[in-house]
């Protein structure tokens, strides 16, 4: 798939540019991951007549320079402007695991500029007040216990010889995430004005269906939880049924406008 820099935050997934779409998709990774990680949506997501961008995170793939966040409420707040700056409205946000509580404050920043957000799905992740990590825990975390946290949750689907070849570059990124999510707290209560969909997967031993259920507090607009078979990385194995959960959530109306744009 072709992906073209919009700016830092945002790369344009595909050939359909985000001016003038009918909708305008927005992938957030998961901890350790890029914008290359979560290309694999737009096939299943993203119609004719749509756009597809996904973020970049500083700190690896093009902003490898760049220092990790290490706020992400002020992380979220860059990402908005990007996208309020780059991408017409509506507005669909998708996020995996950490991506999910980052679209969590994007929408709440874009909310704030008037932007158009019609939807956000929360894969694999708890709601904003109910994060499992701890800031100290992350940072006495041993070689070992990284191998193991990646190996439980399945971040990669290799051999453990090759993760051990791997480890060395996965295990400072996945660090600055896990603290990025570990320090954070969300200021106060406040929904978000989209939809919601929180998404997980039957295995995942992270995020439970009573954490998805979690995600029905922070909205004021329509809310579904839905779970797959599969681990933390469930929709690898099921892109179609991940893809259909999401667009059965959209706006009728503006799938058919997409429709109508596939159709000419």
């Amino acid at each position: 798939m072709n992906r073209q820099r919009l700016c830092p935050e945002l790369w344009q997934l595909g050939d359909t540019g985000p001016a003038g779409a009918a909708r305008t998709f927005v992938f957030a990774p998961f901890g350790g991951g890029s914008a290359y990680a979560v290309a694999e949506w737009a096939g299943e997501l993203v119609r004719p007549g749509e756009a597809a961008v996904a973020l970049q995170y500083p700190g690896r793939g093009p902003r490898h320079l760049e220092p990790n966040a290490t706020d992400l409420p002020r992380l979220a707040g860059q990402c908005a402007a990007a996208i309020h700056d780059c991408c017409p409205g509506p507005l669909v946000l998708v996020g995996h695991s950490l991506g999910g509580v980052l679209c969590y404050e994007i929408a709440l920043a874009l909310d704030d500029l008037g932007a158009d957000v019609e939807l956000l799905a929360a894969s694999a992740a708890r709601a904003p007040d109910d994060q499992r990590l701890d800031a100290g825990t992350v940072l006495a975390m041993s070689r070992d216990d990284w191998l193991a946290e990646v190996a439980s949750g399945g971040h990669l689907a290799v051999s453990d010889a090759e993760l051990a070849d791997v480890a060395d570059l996965m295990i400072p990124v996945l660090r600055a995430d896990y603290l990025l999510l570990a320090r954070y707290a969300p200021a106060g209560w406040r929904p978000v004005r989209a939809g919601l969909l929180a998404l997980g997967g039957r295995d995942d031993p992270w995020v439970t269906p009573a954490h998805l259920a979690g995600w029905s507090r922070w909205t004021t607009g329509p809310f579904g939880s839905l779970m797959l078979d599969g681990g933390h990385f469930y929709y690898r194995d099921r892109l179609d049924a991940f893809g259909r959960a999401i667009r059965e959530r959209l706006t009728p109306a503006r799938n058919h406008l997409a429709g109508a744009e596939r159709t000419r």
